[in-house]
């Protein structure tokens, strides 16, 4: 696994040697930009604007441009120079409960590997996060950019999300539902209830779901390889339905599913 970034977990006076390693990866599929008569792929130059010529990647830098259209331009090496105390160390502000922060926050996971000679300290983290519940909230620099991070025991080991800055994350703005407040009867309530309980899990395994884009673009990409047509679905009623009668009807057929899984595992 392909360590992106190398620095310290520092909490109290503890302090762990550890890389940063990505936790996940896409399984889209992929595609090119390509001429459409003849299948060839599509070439994308630098061309400087200024001087109608292209440029090498030897002389591309990055320019932050001003409302009035100057541009302030930062070579790589200014960057790398940042003064960020993040930029290796991480350094575990608070705890809190698990619970405390919003999903919404939540940007890319990173798996926490550490150095061999931090071992116990690491393990003693995990287990002391693990036993209150809490998870760690600090900040960490990856190329050059500071962010949140959030720190969760993950299997054997701890795991670090990136979190969103709370400026990036926009208000609601419903005002349809606000200042219309729909007017829901208590049997329509009640059902809706008894249908999220009917559809309710104890534990959640993302093993279970499929990914049907996925799957028909491969479907998709492998009929033509084939030059032969593919099934098109029909497309889902969108006729609207009575409310009351649509939650006693997905009511009916959550607990026939359910009593029809129970009697294949019993």
């Amino acid at each position: 696994m392909r360590t992106l970034w190398n620095g310290v977990i520092s909490f109290g006076l503890v302090a762990i040697p550890v890389g940063l390693a990505a936790a996940t990866e896409s399984r889209s599929i992929s595609f090119r930009q390509v001429h459409r008569t003849d299948g060839a792929r599509v070439r994308h130059e630098r061309v400087c604007t200024a001087e109608d010529r292209r440029v090498p990647w030897e002389e591309i830098a990055k320019g932050y441009e001003l409302p009035d259209g100057r541009m302030v331009v930062l070579a790589e090496d200014e960057l790398a120079e940042l003064p960020l105390p993040s930029a290796h160390t991480i350094e575990v502000a608070e705890f809190v409960p698990a619970g405390a922060v919003d999903p919404i926050l939540f940007d890319r996971s990173y798996f926490l590997q550490p150095h061999q000679v931090a071992l116990s300290a690491y393990s003693l983290l995990r287990d002391a996060m693990t036993d209150t519940g809490h998870v760690g909230l600090g900040r960490v620099a990856i190329r050059t950019r500071e962010r949140l991070a959030l720190l969760r025991p993950y299997g054997p080991g701890i795991s670090l999300v990136t979190l969103l800055w709370p400026d990036e994350v926009r208000e609601p703005d419903f005002e349809w539902l606000t200042d219309q407040v729909p007017q829901t009867r208590e049997q329509e309530q009640r059902m809706a209830e008894q249908l999220v309980l009917s559809l309710s899990s104890t534990t959640f395994d993302p093993a279970t779901y499929r990914d049907h884009s996925r799957e028909a673009l491969q479907a998709l990409i492998d009929a033509k390889l084939a030059n032969r047509q593919i099934a098109v679905p029909e497309p889902r009623s969108q006729e609207a339905a009575d409310l009351e009668e649509a939650l006693r009807v997905s009511l009916d057929q959550a607990r026939q599913a359910r009593s029809a899984g129970q009697r294949e595992t019993g």
